[in-house]
């Protein structure tokens, strides 16, 4: 799989009005917004969703048996809730690096009680399921279709349109009574939206040393991790967490420590999300319990239904295989969520049955709730335009969305989380085009990806590493683009047009009043890629792949900070700054990155500047099934950004050394 490996969401939103507030929903497209009362209102707004479905067809009733939607609850105070996240990362503020429990964010900063024991209680009398976290920020709604549509006002369709099918409300949704409820997810869903460019190619760099890829001790060598091994900084007693894209085969990893001989002493741990919420949460007002499925059994590459056709991802192999080997005595918690109809089955061409991509805000509720995850690594992403970070214009902040808020909960726990920039260069919005949303006006418009953009996040983009099998560089590292442009993609950056800058992020270079993508960047080219095993159990060849995209990079950097916090947790002053049943945790790695960058001293003992290279791409390269294929010869790539002395926006500050890192970090 790419290479190009970013994830495009598989969730659409409905954004449901009820009282007073709102929000927008998860993902592409959104959909519908009404309700401001009672029963049904004139709609006061439009969104994403509303104009996919008025230029789409419905074909017929959906059948669709069990359904789940996920509901976001109308918080009291979003907006302490990101000052709270702000002063944990501030070492100038009394709060700085007290972190919080699941339970304390859930009394202080999730719904009152009574508007929590409310929504369960509407959807519980309509016979259906619902399961909670101990934030109280969001609910997971399962059961019967025909309940499904009573308790939104509804029924559902199958529409056709847009490159698929999918379905969706016939009509606007909205509640019988009035509810603290600011969106709902899973109103329209269709597998069309999970596509994925599956390419798999050697590396063929100056020196690629593994003819199916760079193995993890090139890589440690290359960027610094082995002097970090030296000094006893491997990762011990940190945990990191993957937010699941499919399934993944854990033989795998068995055989490419075998292979590649690393001496890991690691494990990886699947969390099933369903279960595991049941049982933390409880009975929830007598309608508690989980109706997510046990993900089946991971079979040979197939491209027919689940469960008997259930491939692995190499998304997640990616993932696993490179926190897992760069930290290698760090443990590696795999949260995977599955729901039967929400999956894609044949649709999926190459990429056979996909799992968990769907399910990804159900997982890191999961993470957060759990509480065990010190780092969080996530590959996966939409346009900020079409994500939930927007209201239903497009170009408005939207404080109120699941992700803004979950990953505001994720830095007041301490955690931190590393989110790939993008394969689709400064030309974002090409993943996906749909046409119909506010403030995109094609597959050429500059647009950063979403939830990169947030700002409790580090961003993480992609170079070229052309080194020798030693490790050692053999050519200049450049931004993946245009300079090493093969037609498969570019490092995601550029300007957000929503999200307000956040304090932490200053510095030469960046600019305007908005989140600047990305904020560091590793190795990401897919001509000098990473090796990844994959169905090893199945395979009648090596079973080793060459992967790139900044999939790779963001579980590159993952592992790196499970180094600093090994640190840190071995270092009583460090430990001591720090509070809560997890006082080594340093919460959102951005602010450390970013004081570093401001220091004349500690900047160039870090990172490497990436000065050379542009992030332009060409759209049909990056997403063929949606602007069409690309004619031969290929059309020059649109234009990007240049990389530059300081932060730019297609590296960030640059590329971040191990052992650098800790001791500009911890001190030691």
């Amino acid at each position: 799989m790419i290479l190009n490996t970013r994830i495009l969401g598989a969730l659409a939103t409905v954004t449901l009005l009820a009282g007073c507030g709102g929000g927008g929903g998860r993902t592409v497209p959104n959909t519908p917004s009404v309700l401001s009362g009672p029963g049904f209102t004139t709609p006061q707004s439009f969104s994403y969703g509303q104009a996919l479905l008025k230029t789409s067809s419905a074909t017929g009733p959906a059948k669709l048996g069990t359904m789940k939607v996920d509901v976001m609850l109308r918080l009291p105070n979003v907006l302490g809730l990101q000052a709270y996240a702000k002063a944990v990362g501030d070492p100038t503020s009394g709060l700085y690096r007290h972190f919080l429990t699941p339970e304390q964010i859930g009394s202080q900063y999730g719904a009152s009680d009574a508007a929590y024991k409310s929504v369960i209680a509407y959807f519980g009398s309509q016979g259906l399921t619902v399961t909670g976290w101990k934030t109280k920020l969001m609910l997971r709604i399962t059961g019967p279709q025909a309940n499904m549509e009573k308790a939104f006002g509804t029924t559902f369709v199958q529409y056709s349109g847009h490159g698929g099918t999918f379905y969706g409300p016939s009509s606007t949704p909205h509640f019988s009574r009035t509810l603290a409820v600011s969106s709902a997810s899973h109103l329209i869903y269709g597998q069309m939206f999970a596509k994925r460019n599956s390419i798999i190619i050697p590396p063929h760099g100056t020196a690629p040393g593994f003819d199916g890829g760079y193995p993890p001790q090139m890589l440690a060598a290359a960027f610094d991790y082995n002097s970090a091994y030296l000094v006893g900084y491997s990762g011990v007693g940190i945990n990191i967490g993957i937010i699941g894209t499919g399934p993944i085969d854990q033989a795998d990893y068995n055989a490419y420590t075998s292979v590649f001989a690393t001496g890991a002493t690691n494990t990886i741990t699947q969390v099933n999300v369903g279960t595991a919420a049941a049982t933390q949460v409880g009975n929830l007002g007598g309608f508690g319990g989980s109706p997510t499925a046990t993900p089946p059994p991971v079979t040979a590459p197939c491209g027919g239904p689940l469960p008997g056709c259930n491939p692995e991802d190499g998304e997640a192999q990616i993932d696993t295989q490179q926190t897992a080997s760069l930290a290698p005595s760090a443990s590696i918690l795999f949260y995977l969520a599955y729901v039967p109809n929400e999956t894609c089955n044949n649709t999926c061409g190459n990429n056979g049955a996909l799992l968990g991509i769907s399910e990804v805000n159900d997982e890191v509720q999961q993470a957060l709730d759990d509480n065990n995850a010190d780092i969080i690594s996530i590959s996966y992403g939409i346009a900020e335009e079409y994500s939930d970070y927007t209201e239903a214009d497009g170009v408005t902040y939207n404080p109120n969305g699941i992700e803004a808020v979950q990953f505001a909960v994720a830095q007041a726990q301490g955690i931190a989380v590393f989110v790939s920039s993008g394969d689709a260069g400064a030309q974002g919005c090409s993943r996906p085009y749909f046409g119909v949303a506010p403030g995109v006006s094609g597959p050429d418009q500059p647009c950063v990806s979403a939830p990169a953009v947030d700002q409790n996040v580090t961003s993480v983009g992609g170079i070229t590493t052309p080194i020798d099998p030693s490790g050692r560089q053999v050519g200049p590292y450049t931004t993946w683009g245009i300079q090493t442009y093969h037609g498969f993609g570019a490092t995601g950056g550029g300007l957000s047009g929503t999200v307000p800058l956040p304090s932490w992020q200053h510095g030469p270079g960046v600019t305007g009043a908005f989140r600047n993508q990305p904020d560091i960047a590793l190795e990401a080219d897919p001509f000098t890629g990473v090796s990844v095993a994959q169905n090893i159990s199945f395979s009648s060849q090596n079973g080793f792949f060459a992967y790139g995209g900044t999939s790779v990079a963001a579980p590159e950097s993952a592992a790196m900070w499970a180094l600093v916090l090994d640190a840190c947790k071995k270092t009583a002053a460090c430990v001591a700054k720090g509070s809560g049943p997890h006082p080594y945790r340093l919460g959102n790695a951005g602010p450390y990155f970013y004081t570093i960058y401001n220091s004349a001293a500690l900047y160039p003992a870090t990172f490497l500047d990436i000065v050379d290279g542009n992030n332009g791409v060409t759209p049909c390269a990056v997403n063929p099934a949606q602007v069409g294929p690309c004619p031969n010869p290929s059309p020059s790539p649109d234009p990007g950004f240049n990389a530059g002395v300081g932060y730019d926006l297609t590296t960030g500050i640059g590329v971040p050394f191990a052992r650098h890192l800790i001791k500009s970090v911890v001190g030691v």
